[in-house]
């Protein structure tokens, strides 16, 4: 049974069509989940992926309560119970129960495919489903038996085109268009140092004049036609300055949207959940007018939703317990806007309780030693699976939402802090950029690598000496003129051999704004400060948490953007095995691998990951360039990809297979292919090993290595 739409005043229309395509996108991501953990091979591989599942299906489930689509919730809520216990017994699910989520992800698709047309799906839809979930929660059995097959799919209409006469732009559209306009503005640089060339040239030609009358005469054509040159050239470069900073300006603007549009229907939220607790609860706004991207306000609409319902199912108590703190009954959320320099701060905080440190710590099974520990044991509800809730509800206690939020934020490059609220109450501050396209970025060497770091998280640049390392309650730290802080090698923490040739001098280090304070990233050179497009690195290298994003230089090497909070994490968890002391390179790599991959992104990756295990390597971006090296050079081991130009990875394999000096060369294929009769060819031409890059993970990867040789 559905409703019309038409006949429902409690549906936002613009909120509808943002759930109607969550539920299209959530549903899809369920059952590919659902689907790889039937196909995974190790236990452990699946309790991860488990593990993944439940935040979908979590994440999806606040989403339907938000849009009171009951029927879905419920699914969602059911289909949480039989993962949490599965996940909290750490039991891998069989097939029976594979077959009844797979059953329920396609309940949550008929749902997302009534929404399409315009109809909201009753209270009571996937009733049949939802009572094969209760079964399973309380018999703990695989499924009913002998029931029809719950998997078969109402035949609902699909819209295909609006009707309000408007046109949706896709994000991704826009964010080509920024892309394209950023590789404008980092064409200027270009054309200054063309220049700068002129100039150069024209000074030359002038020394020629005293070389005698023939070449001076020469000399003075070239030195006129140069200073035309370099006159058209400055010309040039302020034109299509002009011209790439108006269109820069137009792209940034028709991608921003009011702050207020991430806020919408958290009202709701609020008064529901406040209703269902027994509580009384108010949403507060401030910096609504704020204009953002939207790709961080779609990013943050996620993160606000969970932190809204922590704050009321949390924080706020019920209007006895706060009558008698002398609070009034109605308790309030506020989320607020700021712009502080090139950075956005987003602020959720209640009036409430606050946390419950004495819960927390025995819930993140530490004991609270000092008060000066508190800051540090608050970070850790950003924990998977830590909760202040005594018990487990449909509305909270699984300590789920909040890692998710930390995540989320993370991906749009920012940090999450937690602080309780001096008037009581607990605060949550998320510190954002105001855009993902072009960043402001300081350039920092680790051996021959060269990175970067957002400029919004340095706080400064300093150097450092051997008297400055110490230790403190069996930590290494820096001795500052500003007190001691925690520092982590960047060369030792990515596992690539450091430049530092003498340990004995001065060490660069950059001091990074962390959420538990300032910590420092000590470095072999800082290359300089400049605004560069950050581009994503794509779903195989999403599970690098190390790195936010991916540079090209001026001179075509790519650099990649360091994760601020992992670089701090790693700071912080940095123990002393022999005192302090300088840190060291790390020795030089022993055996030669040969790279293969047209992605310049993953060839750089692949790169650090072994040059970190101890091995040389060199790069190519296709199979053909890789065999003339391999012909000239010679390695001990080949890493290709499958699909390349001029000479895909299987043509390389076999080439090398034919080839009597390298015919005993391992080669490992690391490909994007997913059928099996890939992987058949690949082994069949005579690859060792055969790796997905949508399930990549680099200790595995590194294990692989290890087997081959």
């Amino acid at each position: 049974m559905v409703a019309d739409m038409t006949k429902s005043d409690q549906f936002d229309r613009e909120l509808l069509q943002m759930f109607t395509q969550e539920v299209g996108e959530r549903a899809s991501d369920i059952e590919q989940a659902l689907l790889a953990i039937e196909d995974a091979g190790e236990a452990d591989e699946k309790l991860r992926l488990q593990e993944q599942l439940l935040r979908t299906v979590h994440s999806l489930k606040g989403a339907a309560g938000l849009l009171q689509v009951r029927g879905v919730e419920a699914i969602c809520h059911w289909m949480e119970e039989i993962l949490s216990i599965a996940m909290n017994a750490q039991l891998v699910l069989d097939r029976a129960k594979l077959e009844l989520l797979l059953s329920a992800a396609d309940a949550i698709q008929d749902a997302g495919r009534l929404l399409e047309i315009g109809e909201i799906p009753s209270p009571a839809h996937g009733e049949s489903v939802i009572d094969d979930l209760k079964s399973a929660v309380a018999t703990g059995a695989d499924g009913p038996s002998g029931k029809s097959n719950p998997r078969q799919t109402a035949q609902v209409p699909v819209r295909t085109g609006d009707t309000d006469g408007s046109m949706r732009v896709s994000a991704d559209r826009l964010d080509a268009l920024l892309y394209r306009s950023g590789e404008l503005l980092s064409f200027n640089a270009v054309i200054r140092r063309h220049t700068e060339d002129a100039a150069l040239l024209r000074e030359q030609a002038r020394k020629l004049r005293g070389m005698g009358s023939e070449p001076a005469a020469l000399a003075a054509d070239i030195e006129s036609g140069l200073r035309q040159l370099a006159t058209s050239l400055r010309r040039d470069m302020r034109l299509m300055q002009s011209a790439a900073t108006a269109l820069d300006h137009e792209v940034r603007h028709a991608r921003t949207q009011p702050f207020v549009e991430a806020c919408k229907g958290l009202d709701r939220v609020v008064r529901d959940m406040a209703v269902a607790s027994g509580k009384s609860a108010e949403l507060e706004i401030r910096g609504g007018e704020i204009e953002i991207d939207r790709s961080i306000l779609s990013g943050l609409q996620d993160s606000l939703r969970h932190l809204v319902r922590n704050a009321v199912a949390h924080g706020i108590q019920s209007p006895e317990e706060r009558r008698k703190a002398g609070k009034p009954e109605r308790g309030r959320v506020l989320i607020a806007a700021a712009i502080s320099g090139d950075r956005m701060q987003v602020r959720v905080e209640d009036d409430g309780r606050g946390l419950d440190v004495v819960r927390l710590s025995n819930a993140a099974g530490e004991h609270l030693k000092e008060a000066k520990d508190e800051a540090e044991l608050l970070r850790r509800v950003f924990e998977p699976g830590v909760s202040t809730s005594a018990t487990v509800t449909s509305l909270s206690g699984r300590g789920i939402g909040l890692d998710i939020v930390k995540r989320n934020v993370e991906t749009l490059r920012g940090t999450a802090e937690v602080s309780q609220v001096s008037t009581g109450g607990a605060a949550f501050t998320l510190t954002l950029p105001l855009t993902l396209a072009m960043v402001r970025v300081l350039e920092v060497m680790a051996g021959e690598h060269v990175f970067t770091i957002d400029t919004a998280s340095v706080q400064r640049v300093m150097r450092v000496h051997a008297q400055d390392f110490a230790t403190s309650e069996g930590r290494d730290i820096l001795s500052t003129p500003t007190g001691p802080m925690p520092f982590v090698d960047l060369a030792d923490w990515l596992g690539v051999r450091s430049g530092r040739s003498d340990i004995g001098h001065a060490v660069p280090a950059v001091v990074l704004d962390a959420p538990g304070g300032p910590v420092a990233v000590l470095v072999d050179a800082v290359a300089g400060e400049r605004e560069l497009l950050a581009r994503p690195l794509g779903p195989r290298l999403a599970k690098v948490r190390r790195y936010s994003a991916g540079m090209v230089l001026d001179d075509g090497r790519i650099a990649l953007l360091l994760n601020v909070a992992a670089l701090a994490e790693a700071a912080a968890r940095v123990r002393s095995m022999d005192g302090a002391r300088m840190p060291r390179p790390i020795p030089a790599a022993r055996r030669k691998v040969l790279v293969v991959d047209d992605s310049k992104y993953v060839r750089t990756l692949v790169k650090l990951i072994l040059e970190g295990a101890g091995y040389n390597v060199a790069m190519a971006s296709n199979g053909r360039e890789a065999w003339e090296q391999l012909i000239d050079e010679g390695a001990d081991m080949v890493v290709a990809d499958v699909d390349m130009p001029s000479m895909n990875g299987f043509e390389l394999t076999e080439a090398i297979r034919r080839s009597d000096r390298f015919t005993n060369t391992p080669v490992v294929l690391v490909t994007g292919r997913e059928a099996l009769e890939d992987k058949v060819r690949g082994l069949r031409a005579g690859a060792n090993a055969y790796l997905r890059k949508d399930q990549f993970d680099a200790q595995d990867f590194l294990e692989t290595m290890r087997r081959v040789v």
